[in-house]
């Protein structure tokens, strides 16, 4: 049957007069004409297009479900996304462990926010933020009462955490409020609790500048002098508080005043005040029994040299073994960038002695662990640091030239761990195996490990290493065949900073 108009069609035969129908004009309707129009299929009409029904979603495998996992995700987002899902998400994120922390009164929700977020293990950063055995600690050391010191306790994990989720820009607020909170709070009468927390607050203040430098100046310097300041007023008049009894804190103090040393001695500012050659750590109340099995080579043992086994058998600490950390403090203590300090007999000795503790850790490390298994960060950071101490004491005291097949052997190996290594949050090695990259592949290989920490980190804490190393290939490469100090080129590429370079 020919089509008719849409007044007629369906309804009555339809003459199909032009530009309307005589139908139309007998029963005086108006005619809807001849054009095409678009209509939704009717249900059960089987003669028009199908009726698209959308299956209902059938259930994920139990098996997959549990091998899923959402970073940085939380019931009140599931909440949101929940009616358009049908739920079946919401058994995939993880409940925040133990009580909301915003029922909390001494913090809104939005704090609330970044506190747990700074309670995630997946979002620790070695040597940029708090070893994770102690943000417990921290937490309570923040949640305890009103005081100034917990409220700069609290304000400085607030600013880290906002740093992190937020920027510069939103966590300049906490930063601001947290000086003002430990001023008012060095200000009042000194007790252990007190000095544990503006201990702390000095710290968190500090690595917040180590992981988002000034531009104007080293502002980590500033905190970490507060830090040894601190702790030379506590000094002897009362003994570290309940809360200092942590070695991860000691640890992790112990090696950014360590890493400090270096760049304060070879960046090498005009008269540097006393104060910034305390140790802090040890006037803090380092664990006695830390020090008792920290190998030591002092003036009055010549002959010791650090114990093999003791390093290998020594726990890991937060970012290094304590063992290694401290053959690379002694190592800071005693070369330094002046060329005309000639090194004594006994001395080299020594230092060869070391050389060999070094090279038996690393081979006994080798063979203690197969090549197929993965060790924890920690255990690697360790290693690279020992590869990185014995590259530095074979330059800089031992007169290698750095084309011995042993120190190339030894170079090789640290690169290797780097590139193998998804990320790498250690610095001062990176920068001490950096240095001895002279081929294109491995300046490239360098330059990509920086580039992942900077993307893994969403920080310029590099920047400023990034220069230096691109500092020491320039000078290799415009002093190539003319036997340039490693001491001369150190001090030279370190000094071409701005200000103080960090390197923890």
């Amino acid at each position: 049957m020919a089509a008719g108009c849409w007044t007629c069609k369906g309804t009555i035969r339809c003459d199909l007069r032009q530009p309307s129908c005589v139908n139309c004009a007998r029963s005086k309707r108006k005619c809807s004409g001849y054009g095409v129009r678009l209509s939704w299929p009717r249900p059960n009409d089987r003669r028009r297009s199908m009726v698209h029904e959308p299956d209902r979603p059938q259930r994920a495998n139990l098996e997959s479900e549990k091998s899923l996992h959402f970073i940085n995700t939380y019931t009140r987002h599931v909440a949101m996304y929940g009616p358009s899902s049908g739920g079946i998400y919401s058994k995939l994120v993880a409940r925040p462990p133990g009580p909301l922390l915003h029922s909390l009164s001494l913090i809104n929700r939005d704090e609330s926010m970044f506190l747990d977020y700074d309670m995630r293990a997946d979002t620790k950063i070695s040597g940029a933020d708090p070893p994770r055995p102690l943000m417990q600690v921290i937490l309570q050391m923040a949640l305890a009462d009103s005081t100034p010191s917990s409220k700069a306790v609290l304000q400085s994990v607030l600013a880290l955490s906002s740093l992190r989720l937020s920027g510069n820009s939103a966590a300049f607020a906490y930063k601001t409020k947290a000086i003002s909170a430990l001023a008012r709070s060095l200000s009042l009468d000194k007790t252990r609790e007190m000095t544990s927390k503006t201990v702390v607050a000095s710290m968190l203040l500090y690595l917040y500048e180590t992981t988002h430098p000034s531009l104007t100046g080293p502002s980590w310097a500033v905190y970490l002098c507060g830090v040894k300041k601190i702790a030379k007023s506590s000094y002897p008049e009362q003994s570290p508080s309940c809360c200092m009894d942590h070695g991860p804190f000691f640890n992790c103090l112990h090696y950014h005043e360590i890493m400090g040393h270096f760049s304060l001695v070879w960046w090498a500012p005009p008269d540097p005040p006393p104060i910034c050659f305390v140790d802090a750590a040890s006037l803090l109340g380092l664990p006695r029994s830390e020090e008792r099995d920290i190998p030591r080579i002092q003036e009055d043992q010549l002959d010791a040299a650090p114990d093999t086994a003791r390093l290998l058998q020594y726990g890991e600490g937060p970012i290094c073994s304590v063992s290694v950390l401290n053959i690379i403090s002694l190592l800071f203590h005693n070369i330094g960038p002046n060329t005309e300090h000639t090194v004594s007999s006994k001395q080299r000795q020594r230092l060869l002695k070391t050389e060999n503790s070094l090279r038996k850790y690393l081979s006994d490390y080798s063979s203690s662990k197969s090549s197929s298994e993965s060790r924890p960060l920690s255990n690697t950071s360790t290693l690279l640091h020992a590869i990185a101490a014995l590259i530095f004491l074979n330059r800089v005291a031992l007169d290698y030239t750095g084309e011995e097949v042993a120190h190339e052997v030894l170079v090789k190996r640290g690169l290797d761990i780097l590139e193998t290594l998804s990320v790498s949050y250690t610095p001062w090695p990176i920068f001490i195996i950096a240095c001895e990259a002279h081929r294109d592949s491995t300046r490239l290989l360098i330059l990509d490990v920086v580039a992942k920490i900077e993307e893994h980190t969403g920080s310029r804490r590099l920047t400023l290493l990034r220069h230096l190393i691109e500092a020491a290939w320039n000078y290799h490469d415009l002093n190539l065949g003319r036997g340039s100090d490693y001491k001369v080129m150190l001090h030279r590429i370190i000094r071409t900073a701005p200000y103080m370079p960090f390197f923890a």
